[in-house]
Formats: structure tokens, sequence, C-alpha cells
């Protein structure tokens, strides 16, 4: 399990960097990925998930755990149950996220 983990968290933070390097900026302030309340047009939304997605791994890359953990927290509460292989891809970066935190506040 803990190659799986490393092998995704390498495949990720390959993505990030290629992200972060392509003319996207982050996101300024906190509300423009959301603010975590429930929208209008419903409780799921594929395309605020992988706006979330993309500005957790460019946090990730630029080594800002606490608005990746954020922001990847965002995308798994808006991505679609039904996508189980993007909730599990989260499950995981949340889960690689949360234990690099732990580790750089000890």
């Amino acid at each position: 399990m803990a190659e799986i983990n490393s092998a995704i968290s390498s495949l990720e933070y390959a993505k990030a960097s290629k992200f972060l390097n392509s003319s996207a900026p982050l996101p300024k302030n906190k509300k423009s990925v959301d603010d975590g309340n429930i929208s209008s047009s419903g409780l799921y939304d594929a395309r605020r998930a992988d706006e979330a997605y993309k500005a957790g791994l460019a946090y990730l890359a630029a080594g800002n755990l606490e608005e990746a953990f954020r922001s990847l927290n965002v995308a798994l509460t808006k991505c679609p149950p039904n996508k189980t292989s993007a909730v599990a891809k989260l499950r995981s970066l949340i889960s690689l996220t949360a234990q690099r935190l732990r580790k750089s506040t000890v």
C-alpha cells in the first residue's frame, strides 16, 4: 500500500508541477475556489470539483499544505459520487496531505 501511495503521490506531484508551470495562476483568495457552501446549482458540480482539485495540486506543488488540504476537501465534496475513481484519488491525496501536515507541525 505504501508503494501505491508513493506512486500516486509522485504522479500527482508531476501533474501539479506541470500545472504550476502553465499559464494558470493560483487562486488569489480563498473564496475563488469555493467557500464550502452548497450553491444553488446543486450539491455536486464536476467542474467546481475539477477546479478545486487543480488548485489543490498547485498548492501542493507550491508547498502550501493547508490550502492544498482545504482545496482537495472542497473537490471531494463537489465530486459526484458516481465518479468512484476520482473520489478514491481525492481521498488518497487528502490522506497523504494530512499526513504531511501532521509531520510538518511536529
